[in-house]
């Protein structure tokens, strides 16, 4: 029995000196596929991240809500939210609550230092049909406080629904005969045929009357606001307004029932009013020229006339007197006035004696200190040493007129004896 040993050659060898084994090459194909899927790999990465990006999953909005009556046929999530025509957001959710919109969005953290606390939305659309957007409006008056996370924004205001605006017109249609409307529009359109230029001006014509008209505005929309003050007036009036028509109703009744006595004094006053103007026509003239010869006198009468009610009373004080006791005349023979001489007895030609009443009417102290009355008519003034003041008063006014004379020689004595001194 014989055993064979072969030896291997590489177990033979020395370790360190036993070749590595070889790595097996790809092939340009395997080569080409792992490079596109390592490819879609990153471009899936990077639509992933843009889409995260979009999403604020890494840097997330401040969230708030804008409540509105309806939000809109095409409003979808991911709608823009915009500030003055900029983008700052989008919209995150859409849910109905209590027949109202509840629209969630996701503004950018920084431009919330540009929307006040105040601000209010619309939500509108480019185009009749097109996407709604929603728009922040900045009132006015912005506020100072700056918009919050959670904010809730109302009321909004949204664009009208075409279809909104197809189901009212369905609703009118329903209600309207379509041959009663066939013939109205028939004869508008008949109406209107050939009328074009003619139209054109009026509206012309109306557009200026509507810009003279606008700077009143003011005036009318004040004289609008006094209108409840005036209301209330005649309001407050309204009894006596009543009364007087009751009254009214009174005088007519009255005056129906005296119906023929009206008719006859209607009948009287035309013909007086005939006999009136053939009187006119006829003496017209005359007339004229009799007031205008009158004119004078009446204007020197008139600048008198101040004098005419002291005038009057004295008057009325000399009749009474007359009738209640008895007036004494006292004369006398005095040292006559120097004689004429000329030209200084001449009479004044347009004096300028003014209206007066020369102390009248007469009282028991006037009477007793009458003064001395000088005239500028060129005659002889009353001198005041040619009546007796007392006598006067005494006859004028009994026993008072007495007192009052005494009463006056003494104040005049008095004052010549402090003269003296």
């Amino acid at each position: 029995m014989s055993v064979i040993f072969e030896l291997d050659k590489r177990g033979g060898l020395p370790p360190e000196n036993v070749p590595a084994p070889r790595r097996a090459r790809l092939s340009p194909r395997r080569r080409r596929q792992l490079l596109g899927a390592i490819a879609l790999v990153v471009f899936a990465a990077i639509v992933a991240g843009v889409i995260m990006a979009y999403n604020q999953v890494f840097s997330p909005g401040v969230p708030a809500t804008v409540v509105s009556a309806e939000a809109g046929l095409l409003m979808q999530d991911g709608a823009d939210v915009t500030l003055d025509g900029v983008t700052i957001g989008r919209v995150t959710s859409i849910t109905p609550v209590d027949n109202q919109a509840r629209i969630g969005i996701s503004i950018d953290p920084s431009q919330i230092g540009y929307i006040p606390a105040n601000v209010q939305a619309q939500i509108l659309a480019p185009t009749v049909f097109g996407p709604k957007y929603l728009n922040l409006v900045v009132p006015a008056h912005p506020a100072a406080e700056r918009m919050r996370a959670g904010q809730v924004i109302e009321p909004t205001a949204s664009a009208t629904e075409i279809d909104t605006v197809f189901a009212n017109l369905a609703k009118v249609l329903d209600s309207v005969d379509p041959a009663k409307l066939s013939a109205t529009l028939g004869a508008i359109s008949t109406a209107l045929q050939g009328r074009g230029q003619e139209i054109g001006s009026f509206i012309v014509q109306l557009n200026s009357y509507l810009k003279d008209f606008n700077p009143a505005l003011p005036a009318v929309s004040k004289d609008l606001s006094t209108i409840p003050p005036v209301a209330n007036t005649y309001t407050a009036a309204a009894p006596d307004l009543i009364k007087t028509l009751d009254n009214l109703r009174v005088t007519s009744g009255t005056i129906v029932s005296q119906q023929a006595q009206f008719d006859a004094l209607l009948v009287d006053l035309s013909g007086f009013s005939s006999n009136a103007r053939s009187f006119l026509s006829s003496n017209g003239k005359s007339l004229v020229g009799t007031l205008a010869t009158l004119l004078p006198t009446d204007n020197l009468v008139s600048y008198y006339s101040p004098e005419f009610p002291c005038l009057f009373a004295s008057i009325n004080q000399i009749n009474k007197i007359s009738i209640t006791d008895n007036i004494n005349l006292n004369t006398a023979i005095i040292p006559g006035s120097n004689p004429y001489t000329y030209p200084s007895s001449l009479p004044v030609v347009k004096a300028s004696g003014a209206p007066s009443c020369y102390g009248g009417p007469l009282t028991p102290a006037t009477a007793a200190t009458w003064p001395r009355l000088s005239f500028d008519d060129g005659t002889a003034s009353i001198s005041g040493n040619s009546l007796s003041y007392g006598k006067l008063a005494i006859n004028l006014f009994g026993s008072s007129g007495a007192s009052a004379a005494k009463s006056a020689a003494k104040n005049s004595a008095a004052k010549s004896a402090s003269k003296g001194k």
